[in-house]
């Protein structure tokens, strides 16, 4: 036979395309110009006749969808150095997929040589088929056998199509050709990952064991493309130096093609599939279970997406069941059941299935956000919680270990052993940190894809937006996303922000009309709701607004992702540890009290609430245990603290007007705020500081070990600008950050504390704006502002404890005291407070002694009934709470006079302080030491707190400190408390139980004898001033004016009496109007004479 021409091929080779015009009208295509490239045969038309008249072509016909075949001979696979086509389908391949394929450098050599009989036998063991004759253990093709007979086929090509075609066709006539040859289709495909994979990376075992992936679902013609598929890898091992070029390469690389191309039709349920096999649901496709399981071939599923893609309806047909079958196994799956990973596995490794010259097409990505349940319609109330599971990738973000989405978590993975749990604890941590990996894969690589990024932040923003509720005080849970969802999202979110450059971040953003973040509801830092609409429409007239770009829609989704997500899980942690704890002491004051009521008539309703106790005591156990897992993650936690860092730098940006990460601001700030950074939620400022305080509590080497200075340096300027924020709890907030740092209270953050002292800020400025915001604090505008001030003042008063014992820092706190007025208000708000707290604690121990004593008596205590039993009883518990709550804060002040007095005296002397100071401190000592100083015995004081040596130490040192004449002279002046024999009685206690040195004890004697002569000497002078005119006398306090000022309301007074009024309340005490001391004007006339009439009084009376 001569020779063809290259025409006459190609002429023969669309003929027997046109052959096959019946059966290919049966694929669905929706672009009319798919090319098809003419290198590559199908069957002839004689052979398809053949074969295909018995199964009756018309079923397959579909005359609306005609198909175009288009030459187009420039084109190649992308994956092999000759163009293969079925000749049964048509592939749309866009220009952009094509890669050039440099020429091999061809070796010719016995080794490498080729005959055509080789080839023949190469497709026969690949394909397991025979046409010359039967042979066993291959599928013997009858009408391949006749059509070689009559005709001699052309090339290997011809012969790859012929046979798949007639074996298919054997498939679609209910014949089992696969019962010739010897296939295991139990096992794993041998160059399948699942077979050659090392173990998972998961620390949870994971088996597939979803219903919808069964295994029967598949037809046994895709069983045998794919073992074919397979077979073409064992070829290329047996043989690597003749597979790896000419013409055996082209041969393996066309059965690979049709391997991919034959069974995307029968994965299109167009061949290969049995008459009268059922037909699948649309969920169900072929392709699920070997996807899952792992054991497609390797390559198989790259180059199924690659030869597909480009016809989007033969795509859709294919891949659309498939992450159909993705989305309901992942709703079926269960992190119990360890059927969670496999699914997410799957998506993972068609997302990142690229195609294209440059890689950078990635189709299974557009298909997923044109699923018609990417972001469903919402059809109930309960929109947080729906769209979780109705949403295609809601499922895959449900992994969770909490008790809301995961009942049986405790009983299937802790025991109760503290080591085996904690080991337990770790393993899921790290198994939920490798789902939170893949699954930012899969986020990562949709969103890298640039036509469908805008569907998936409309995604994240959906979820957000339908969860912002979480954020609120009272929730309705069932209608919200669970912790777990949320956690997993965030994580995500984070993993995409980390290498966001802050300066890239459009810091108006929330501002901005096309915001996917909603502020609108959220209270500011500053402005009212009115100034932040004035400052919108200023914005709107002075500010072009450009479309925001990826990195900022980013940052701020992932910052009010932290809003949504974390913070309410934090809360709820903490609100299930409070109920543990009240649960617990219930338990308690249940069995310590149970002689009293076991024979009460309420024993039965007890002892029924203490089984009750003790089964939710269990329950919030193990709901502890789990919530540790999914929330105590050291891992997740330092991806939160170092987003709040690039936080703290966007704020301290917006605030000082810098760019971020610049260098420590010069302080004081001025007093105008910019309003881009006022007109931010409190939340933004908030959030980072309830983080920081719950990671260090439950979590501490995560700050400890990752804290950034930039961190700190907001911390230090929230302090030290108050200015700029309105509610003062914000600010308490902060400083309290600063109170829990302290090595006192957390015995793990010493480095970080030294880290804190050592900053600039805090050397120069922390303790004078503290002593500021101890004064502030008096007035919050909250109704509980009387009882907040004392634990914000404590928190003060501990932090300046531990700066005090540095050098540096006593040195500026010595300097602020010298810097006017201002340390004057401080040591009056101390006062107030020290003699408050101390008095109520005295006050309670008082009750307490009374009631113990009373129970002591068990005559008197048994007269009395169950009921006043049981009132005393309460009245007792109730004492001894606020004993220790008010002790606690009131050794804190005290200390605090005792170190302040001994370096600075001058402010604590002034008239307007000396007097008060005095007298509270005469009448704590008379509490102590005076005659009813028994009252304050109790038992077991220390359980309250209760040290009266320490306290009496302290109250005897700063009368030391402050031993002078001025200060005697004030002592003598409290006529209520003070008396010789009270200091001789506190001296003898002092001596007796050594409390303080003999010479100290002198000291303290002898301020108290001279104050005792300076008062002898004031009775006389008290009787030679009774008589003074009306005029002379304060209004007030009804004693003779040393400096008399004229207030704005015309009232005469003495200007001590008054500065000490103002120190409280900056108020004229008899109109209430406004007042300060720059208003008060002298009167040196006033004055002169009352010095004259004085004078005169002193001079001897004639007789």
């Amino acid at each position: 036979m001569s020779e063809l021409s290259q025409e006459e091929v190609r002429r023969r080779r669309m003929a027997r395309l046109a052959g096959l015009d019946s059966f290919n009208s049966t694929v669905n295509i929706s672009h009319n110009n798919d090319p098809v490239s003419p290198n590559t045969p199908g069957p002839s038309k004689t052979f398809t006749d053949q074969i295909i008249s018995p199964l009756k072509q018309q079923q397959f016909q579909n005359p609306e969808l005609p198909m175009e075949i288009e030459e187009n001979t420039n084109k190649q696979c992308s994956s092999s150095a000759i163009d293969i086509d079925s000749g049964i389908e048509n592939m749309e391949v866009e220009e952009s997929e094509r890669k050039e394929v440099k020429p091999r450098s061809r070796t010719t050599s016995s080794s490498t040589e080729i005959t055509t009989e080789q080839i023949h036998a190469v497709i026969s063991r690949v394909l397991c088929i025979s046409w010359k004759e039967p042979t066993e253990g291959c599928i013997f093709l009858p009408q391949m056998a006749i059509y070689a007979l009559s005709t001699k086929f052309i090339d290997a090509t011809e012969i790859i199509n012929q046979a798949l075609m007639e074996v298919l066709c054997m498939f679609m006539r209910d014949e089992d050709p696969l019962k010739e040859i010897n296939i295991d289709t139990s096992s794993d495909r041998e160059d399948s990952p699942n077979s050659q994979a090392s173990p998972l990376q998961s620390p949870v075992t994971t088996f597939c064991r979803c219903d919808i992936c069964c295994k029967s679902s598949q037809p046994k013609s895709l069983i045998y493309l794919l073992d074919c598929y397979s077979r073409v890898a064992i070829e290329e091992r047996n043989h690597p130096k003749k597979s790896s070029i000419p013409p055996l390469s082209d041969i393996l690389a066309v059965l690979r093609a049709q391997c991919v191309q034959y069974s995307s039709l029968v994965l299109q349920g167009l061949v290969g599939i049995s008459q009268s096999s059922t037909t699948y649901p649309f969920s169900m496709t072929p392709l699920l279970y070997p996807v899952l399981s792992q054991s497609l071939p390797r390559g198989y599923l790259h180059e199924l997406v690659t030869r597909t893609h480009t016809n989007s309806a033969i795509f859709n047909k294919i891949f659309t069941p498939l992450l159909q079958g993705l989305y309901l196994s992942m709703q079926q799956a269960s992190l119990i059941r360890n059927t969670h990973r496999r699914p997410i596995e799957a998506l993972e490794e068609l997302i990142e299935i690229c195609c294209g010259p440059s890689s950078n097409i990635r189709p299974i990505c557009r298909l997923i956000v044109h699923q018609i349940q990417f972001l469903p319609d919402i059809m109930t109330s309960a929109a947080g919680k729906e769209i979780t599971t109705t949403s295609l990738l809601g499922p895959f973000l449900s992994v969770s270990v909490f008790a809301e989405d995961q009942l049986d978590v405790a009983e299937r993975f802790f025991s109760g052993n503290l080591f085996v749990d904690k080991s337990i604890s770790l393993t899921l941590q790290q198994e939920l940190e490798s789902i939170r990996t893949s699954l930012h894969k899969i986020f990562h690589a949709i969103l890298a894809s640039s036509n469908c990024r805008e569907a998936m932040l409309t995604y994240l923003a959906t979820l957000l937006r339908y969860n912002e509720k979480r954020a609120q005080i009272q929730t309705e849970e069932f209608s919200l996303a669970g912790d777990g969802f949320m956690l997993n999202l965030l994580s995500v979110l984070q993993k995409l922000s980390v290498k966001i450059k802050l300066d890239t971040v459009d810091l108006l953003y929330p501002f901005h009309p096309a915001s996917f973040v909603e502020i609108k509801n959220d209270t500011r830092l500053k402005l009212t709701c009115q100034e932040v609409a004035d400052w919108l429409k200023y914005l709107e007239r002075t500010h072009k607004w450009v479309e925001p770009k990826f990195p900022t829609q980013c940052w701020f989704l992932t910052l009010h992702c932290h809003h949504i997500a974390l913070l309410p899980a934090l809360q709820k942690y903490q609100r299930k540890l409070r109920t543990l704890r009240d649960v617990q002491k219930m338990l308690d004051d249940l069995q310590a009290t149970e002689p009293q009521w076991k024979d009460s008539p309420f024993a039965s309703r007890n002892k029924e609430l203490i089984e009750r106790c003790k089964e939710q005591l269990k329950h919030l156990g193990k709901s502890k245990l789990y919530t540790d897992a999914g929330l105590i993650d050291p891992v997740l936690l330092r991806r939160c603290l170092h987003f709040y860092i690039s936080v703290a730098e966007i704020l301290l940006s917006l605030l000082t007007q810098t760019s971020p990460g610049n260098p420590i601001p010069e302080l004081p700030l001025p007093q105008e705020v910019p309003q881009k950074f006022t007109a931010l939620p409190e939340w933004y400022v908030e959030d980072i500081a309830e983080f920081v305080l719950f990671t260090l509590q439950f979590c501490p080497s995560v700050i400890v070990n990752n804290m950034d200075n930039s961190l700190i340096t907001w911390l230090l300027v929230v302090v030290c600008t108050p200015h700029c924020i309105r509610n003062p709890y914000l600010i308490a907030k902060i400083i309290e950050v600063l109170f829990v740092i302290n090595p006192n209270v957390q015995g793990r953050t010493e480095s970080l504390h030294d880290q804190i002292m050592a900053h600039p800020i805090s050397r120069t400025l922390l303790a004078s704006y503290l002593m500021k915001f101890y004064t502030d604090v008096e007035t919050t505008g909250s109704s509980s502002e009387f009882y907040d001030k004392f634990s914000i003042r404590y928190h003060i008063s501990l932090i300046l404890k531990s700066m005090w014992d540095s050098p540096v820092h006593r040195k500026s706190i010595i300097d602020e005291s010298n810097n006017g007025n201002q340390f004057v208000k401080f040591i009056n708000m101390l006062m107030n407070d020290t003699t408050f707290l101390l008095d109520e604690s005295l006050e309670s121990l008082k009750r307490i002694h009374e009631i113990q004593e009373l129970m002591s008596d068990l005559k008197a205590w048994s007269a009395l009934s169950r009921e006043q039993q049981h009132s005393r009883m309460k009245q007792l518990a109730a004492d001894e709470r606020q004993a220790r709550s008010y002790l606690t804060l009131a050794k804190e002040t005290v200390a605090m006079f005792q170190y302040l007095t001994d370096d600075i005296t001058e402010p604590f002397l002034r008239p307007e302080l000396v007097g008060r100071l005095c007298a509270m401190l005469n009448f704590n000592l008379q509490q102590l030491c005076g005659p009813k100083c028994k009252n304050l015995k109790v038992r077991i004081p220390q359980k309250y707190g209760w040290e009266p040596r320490a306290l009496l130490s302290q109250l005897v040192d700063i009368y030391l400190h402050l031993d002078c004449e001025i200060f005697a002279a004030a002592l003598a002046a409290d006529e209520r408390s003070f008396c010789m024999e009270l200091f001789i009685d506190a001296a003898n206690k002092l001596e007796r139980s050594v409390i303080k040195s003999i010479i100290e004890i002198e000291r303290f004697v002898a301020l108290a004898e001279r104050a005792a002569d300076i008062a002898r000497d004031n009775r006389a002078r008290d009787a030679d001033y009774g008589d003074a005119p009306e005029e002379f006398r304060d209004p007030l306090m009804d004693t003779l004016m040393e400096e008399p000022v004229k207030l704005p309301s015309g009232i005469v007074m003495d200007k001590a009496v008054i500065i000490r009024h103002l120190l409280n309340s900056a108020t004229d005490p008899f109109s209430r109007q406004p007042l300060s001391e720059d208003m008060l004007t002298p009167m040196p006339d006033l004055e002169k004479r009352i010095s004259m009439w004085k004078q005169q009084k002193k001079k001897p009376t004639k007789i």
